[in-house]
């Protein structure tokens, strides 16, 4: 007996599926080459968004993502290398977002605008940890511009939150 109603809902979920932002494997594997990363506290991957919370094992950035000490060094860094972390900590992270985009307003507000329609996909944890993040001096701030993915170290905490918008 055919049953269209359960042959449309699994089409359904199959294209869903294949249209999130970015899948967990994805998200780990491109992180890894930049920080030291455990178990996965949460994540979640819809359409318009993605979001990860996983377990810090170092807190030390690898060598793959430069570090800068600044905004102007940010922009440039970003530019040349497409990855930049921006380890400040004199400012939060909220501040120096405010910064980008008052220093090159098109890039501060790409990553403004992701950490914005990542919001979708943050459940409680992973909030919380951005929430915090965003406005601890100590956590660094990193950027992955082919992705557009941002992404907040924090050590106090011990963990790494990267979040993803519409990519669009």
């Amino acid at each position: 007996m055919r049953r269209p109603g359960l042959i449309l809902a699994s089409v359904t979920a199959l294209l869903i599926a294949g249209c999130a932002r970015d899948d967990e494997a994805a998200v780990r594997a491109r992180v890894q080459q930049w920080f030291s990363i455990g178990e996965t506290l949460a994540f979640k991957a819809s359409i318009g968004c993605a979001t990860g919370l996983f377990r810090l094992t170092d807190f030390q950035i690898k060598s793959a993502m430069p570090q800068v000490r600044d905004v102007p060094q940010m922009l440039i860094t970003l530019k040349l290398r497409g990855v930049v972390a921006l380890n400040d900590v004199d400012q939060p992270p909220d501040q120096a977002l405010v910064d980008l985009a008052n220093a090159e307003r098109a890039t501060g507000m790409r990553m403004r605008r992701v950490a914005l329609e990542a919001r979708d996909c943050m459940e409680g944890r992973t909030e919380s940890a951005f929430s915090y993040a965003l406005v601890n001096p100590r956590a660094v701030l990193a950027y992955d511009r082919e992705n557009q993915a941002l992404m907040l170290l924090d050590p106090k905490t011990g963990v790494l939150i990267v979040v993803m918008g519409s990519g669009e």
